[in-house]
């Protein structure tokens, strides 16, 4: 998949960087003995974490917070803390501080006690804010305005200042699900802040019922969402054609920024949904979605139509899978109908892609869908792939048509994708020549540090090691494409997340030509590896693509449902 974004991200963040954001205030250089603080253990003897001043090598000044800690293999899941008490009066924005790593692939994280006593935990998933998957120093960030987990004190949902403390979490590395055993030495060093306006405002965040739950009937949703006036819930509905959009609540917010509607889940399409809570407080505007599974409702709209697409016209159909059962799905066994990695490897997704026999298995059924779950509990994410390592599977020559329903998740770093890739000499891995056709990639998230997708997705072809003029081929390609594009300029009426779409690719000898609800989004000529070697096709939902990752508005999970797939050749 391609890289080329991380330049745009790049230019993205000095666009975003603020001409007068204040300089950083440090809180603790760690330059004195007093400064050494007490570690706080959970599942291990008191005695296998330990904290001290030391000038073995600081990142900044004399000397650094040396962490030496012990995790076991046996027992319940081991996490420590080092508790640092602070006084800061100003709205903080951003939580930095130095950690120089050990690539033990433990977890990192960081809690801030407010002055209620209230415990907010920064992080992707159980105070998970990364993994330790580097050596040396590294600057370590949080940004203070994102959706977390609270609990304990007044529990009023909200960041009540002066902020009174900050504790550093390191939890056990896991793989595959189990907890591993590490003994090693980590290093902390110059812990500081960047404080915001005194309207700094909270993200809106969904308190109940947890993110990607089920839901059926009349169902009470409770918001949070401090700064903001009001909130208002939409949710696209069924209807004639496309549908419709409708607003399903204004909410009111108390003082504490609390507020709640009910949501008529059996008014509403009968599965994955998408709840969409928007507010806004002057130029602050911010959105929340919440995917949630619909047990009742209306089914509209739903499996796999009988008729085929109007763009594979004229072709027959080699394969479809309407999703009603889950499919065989292996890392090994080659009668499976998917494979769960990239073929020929090359995984490129940050939270790892798991097998569906692994303890982290990302796949599940729900009724007629299969789930794809990204998620840093597990630390994993999905793909299908429709060929094997040895070279089986399903393939389709040109003249050929692909396609694919799905509804996807919007978060920052979400990377779902349904593309196809040329097939290739098992022998020789990727280093054959071969195209690649992103029919849709969708980045998630929206704000700083994020690529603003909304409604636009991205169509890339690229030519693989097939030299310059293969790079010449590329760029035509796509300087006809014009990606990204805009599903509502492009007449969509709703975003890749809002409600099922069906993304397809014609590829004939002249032509290669993408469409989303059998309606054309681009085209360009027809590279010649194109006309030459059969496409397989993927399905995934992955996180990064250049771009930051931060699922914890989410409680470290997404999920992306995929209705069918269906594949289209010439006849025989």
């Amino acid at each position: 998949m391609k890289r080329w974004l991380a330049f745009l991200l790049m230019l993205h963040l000095a666009l975003l960087t603020p001409a007068s954001a204040a300089p950083p205030l440090i809180v603790q250089d760690f330059e004195s003995p007093a400064a050494a603080p007490k570690v706080w253990v959970v599942n291990i003897p008191n005695q296998n974490a330990a904290v001290q001043i030391s000038a073995e090598h600081p990142q900044a000044g004399a000397s650094c917070l040396k962490l030496h800690y012990h995790f076991v293999a046996t027992g319940g899941f081991q996490y420590l803390g080092i508790p640092i008490p602070v006084q800061l009066a100003d709205p903080v924005r951003e939580l930095h501080f130095w950690l120089f790593g050990d690539d033990s692939y433990c977890a990192y994280g960081v809690q801030v006690t407010d002055a209620g006593g209230e415990t907010h935990q920064y992080g992707k998933n159980s105070g998970q804010g990364g993994i330790i998957d580097f050596h040396g120093w590294k600057e370590i960030v949080f940004d203070l305005t994102t959706g977390h987990e609270i609990w304990g004190g007044d529990k009023n949902g909200k960041l009540d200042y002066p902020i009174k403390g900050i504790t550093l979490t390191v939890g056990q590395p896991t793989k595959d699900g189990q907890a591993l055993a590490h003994e090693s030495d980590l290093f902390f060093d110059t812990l500081s802040v960047t404080t915001g306006p005194a309207d700094l405002m909270i993200p809106i965040a969904v308190i109940s019922p947890e993110y990607g739950s089920a839901i059926q009937g009349d169902t009470r949703i409770d918001v949070s969402a401090p700064g903001f006036p009001t909130v208002t819930a939409k949710c696209w509905q069924a209807g004639p054609g496309a549908g419709n959009d409708s607003t399903v609540a204004a909410i009111r917010l108390d003082a504490a920024g609390r507020g709640n509607f009910v949501f008529p889940g059996n008014a509403y399409p009968h599965g994955p949904i998408t709840v969409r809570l928007h507010g806004e407080n002057g130029a602050h505007r911010d959105n929340c979605y919440l995917q949630l599974y619909n047990r009742g409702g209306t089914s509209w709209n739903e499996g796999m139509p009988p008729e085929a697409p109007p763009p594979a016209r004229g072709l027959a159909l080699v394969f479809a899978d309407d999703f009603t059962t889950l499919p065989t799905i292996s890392s090994s066994d080659s009668h499976a109908t998917y494979y769960d990695h990239k073929p020929g490897g090359g995984d490129f997704s940050s939270l790892p892609f798991s097998g569906f026999h692994s303890a982290a298995n990302p796949f599940a059924q729900m009724d007629t869908y299969l789930r794809i779950r990204a998620s840093e509990k597990t630390r994993s994410a999905g793909l299908l792939s429709s060929l094997h390592p040895d070279g089986t599977g399903v393939k389709a020559s040109v003249p050929c048509y692909f396609e694919c329903r799905f509804l996807a998740p919007n978060a920052i770093g979400s990377w779902p994708a349904f593309w196809l890739l040329s097939d290739w000499d098992p022998a020789r891995g990727h280093n054959d020549p071969g195209d690649e056709l992103d029919i849709i990639e969708a980045y998630g998230g929206e704000g700083p540090r994020a690529p603003n997708a909304f409604d636009t997705f991205c169509i890339t072809p690229h030519a693989w090691n097939q030299g310059e003029p293969g790079k010449a081929l590329e760029t035509r390609a796509q300087s006809e494409v014009r990606s990204p594009v805009s599903m509502r300029k492009a007449g969509i009426l709703s975003a890749w997340f809002e409600t099922f779409h069906t993304y397809g690719c014609l590829v004939t000898e002249t032509d290669t030509i993408y469409y989303c609800d059998n309606r054309e989004i681009a085209r360009h000529h027809t590279q010649p590896v194109s006309r030459s070697r059969p496409f397989y096709f993927m399905i995934n939902l992955a996180t990064g693509g250049g771009w930051p990752v931060d699922l914890s508005r989410y409680h470290g999970q997404v999920d992306m449902y995929v209705d069918y797939v269906r594949v289209y050749a010439e006849k025989h």
